[in-house]
């Protein structure tokens, strides 16, 4: 199995490299791995089985996997959350305990 941040050594046109993996992901039925080498450079495996990595060396289909990646799964996304603009997480961030305990409600149960 192949996950986001192992090392493996790769053979590309007769070089051995040795790659960090940046993704996996399922693509037009079959299994890759983006990998970048030390230089920054991505490259893209096909994953043939759980220990076998295939480099790709059709320019076409690699940038159409690295397409379809950065597309699906890049951080250029729109962030739709709005948990840092939610006035709640400012209000409960600068509130210290003593006035959590300090409420009425919670000193109403006081004999057990």
């Amino acid at each position: 199995m192949f996950l986001p941040g192992d090392y493996f050594t790769g053979r590309v046109l007769g070089d051995e490299i040795e790659f960090e993996i940046v993704a996996t992901l399922t693509y037009d039925n079959d299994d890759y791995v983006i990998a970048e080498s030390s230089d920054g450079e991505k490259y893209v495996f096909l994953a043939n089985d759980e220990e076998d990595l295939e480099y790709i060396d059709d320019e076409d289909q690699v940038e159409e996997i690295l397409e379809y990646w950065e597309e699906e799964y890049g951080d250029d996304k729109e962030d739709i959350g709005d948990w840092e603009d939610d006035e709640y997480y400012d209000r409960e961030d600068t509130r210290n305990s003593r006035e959590r305990f300090d409420n009425e409600d919670y000193h109403d149960e006081e004999d057990y």
